[in-house]
């Protein structure tokens, strides 16, 4: 495999997705404990340019990120992963009730309680501080801005920090530490062991995750500077903003990811390094087993 190949993982749903130039493999651990493994020959020929345009591939990183994800959960619940949540007799009585397995019920209020923190602490929190709180302190326009700005991102740095502890969430954060010790054990581009992998770093210089909080971030804060009067024109600007923020940081930051074991370069992604750290959990020893099957697979199925 020549080593100018990019190598897009992420987590899905108790196991990993892999997509080694022209192969994707899924692997999950099923109910059985065995690994189930899928194999997926698909080209990227657009992708692959596009990851070579400056500014075109940031863009490209914030988009494909999701976009990988997504099918990722896709696919792997085809392979019938195990239930990872066995669930209290209560829980197991309330899922039986609504014929749901605890896992499901789990993951559905999982979901609530994630678009409960960002409505509450990103979107009506600050809102609220605006609009009730700073005008007893008589502050000017600009500075009420400014502070119900830093709040949103606060709170977004809070949600960060709580979400990924939630039971399911929690899982793929462990598999998305089985994938970089994998990758820092190989480097890319070699043959996968899981007695290497369990020796390197669950934490990776580049996180395409943390990324994107990154991009979310500084567009809540531009999102503050700029005023539109409709909300056709919010939604459009506020778009516009997202993917020029996406082409314009991945760029210092795709530098710096390069250079990393530079100690200038190394400091300057200690933030990226700190939402790392959020987002990624020690994995348990049978995770990097599905990790080491998905990135042999594709790795040995690249054509």
């Amino acid at each position: 495999m020549a080593h100018q190949t990019i190598i897009h993982a992420s987590p899905v749903a108790e196991g990993v997705r892999v997509q080694i130039g022209s192969a994707t493999a899924f692997a999950v651990r099923r109910e059985s404990k065995d690994i189930s493994l899928r194999i997926r020959r698909e080209y990227h020929t657009a992708r692959d340019a596009m990851e070579r345009v400056p500014f075109v591939r940031g863009i490209l990183r914030l988009a494909a990120g999701t976009v990988d994800f997504m099918d990722g959960v896709a696919e792997s619940a085809q392979l019938r992963p195990q239930h990872i949540v066995k669930g209290s007799r209560f829980e197991q009585r309330f899922a039986e009730l609504f014929r749901v397995d605890p896992t499901g019920m789990v993951a559905a209020g999982s979901a609530i309680v994630i678009i409960v923190l960002l409505v509450g602490l990103v979107l009506l929190g600050p809102w609220a501080l605006a609009k009730w709180v700073l005008p007893r302190w008589e502050l000017s326009r600009p500075a009420m801005n400014a502070v119900a700005c830093a709040a949103r991102v606060l709170g977004g740095l809070i949600c960060a920090a709580l979400i990924p502890r939630l039971r399911v969430v929690n899982r793929f954060c462990m598999y998305r530490g089985a994938i970089n010790k994998l990758l820092n054990a190989t480097g890319g581009e070699e043959p996968a062991e899981r007695e290497r992998a369990e020796k390197a770093s669950r934490l990776t210089g580049r996180s395409d995750a943390a990324f994107v909080i990154t991009v979310l971030l500084l567009s809540v804060i531009a999102f503050a500077l700029v005023r539109t009067f409709t909300l056709p024109v919010q939604l459009l600007v506020r778009a516009l903003i997202v993917l020029i923020i996406a082409a314009v940081v991945n760029e210092p930051i795709r530098l710096l990811e390069h250079h990393r074991k530079n100690k200038v370069a190394a400091a300057l992604l200690s933030l990226q390094l700190g939402l790392e750290r959020l987002l990624v959990r020690e994995p348990h020893p049978q995770m990097l087993e599905v990790a080491v099957c998905a990135y042999n697979a594709a790795r040995e199925n690249n054509q």
